[in-house]
């Protein structure tokens, strides 16, 4: 290992153990702060469209992208009638 590995994983561990020492001193802060996040992200995560609104959103999608015309035509096949 050369001096720069050494020193990479020794700012990892003294990282590692500050990280440690701020989640010790304070849980509740950080416990607190963890929950906040996860409530604040939960909506963004786990928001689905309805089946027909999805359904329209690809159509459209397909539609904006030229869909299978534009596949047809980059892989060198003639476009569907």
């Amino acid at each position: 290992m050369s001096w720069f590995e050494i020193a990479l994983i020794g700012a990892v561990l003294v990282g590692a153990a500050a990280g440690t020492a701020l989640v010790v001193r304070q849980p509740v802060f950080w416990s607190g702060l963890i929950l906040a996040m996860l409530k604040a992200a939960a909506p963004v995560v786990t928001k689905r469209l309805p089946a027909d609104k999805e359904a329209e959103w690809r159509a459209a999608t397909r539609h904006a992208d030229g869909g299978d015309a534009w596949a047809r035509r980059h892989r060198g096949q003639p476009p569907k009638d």
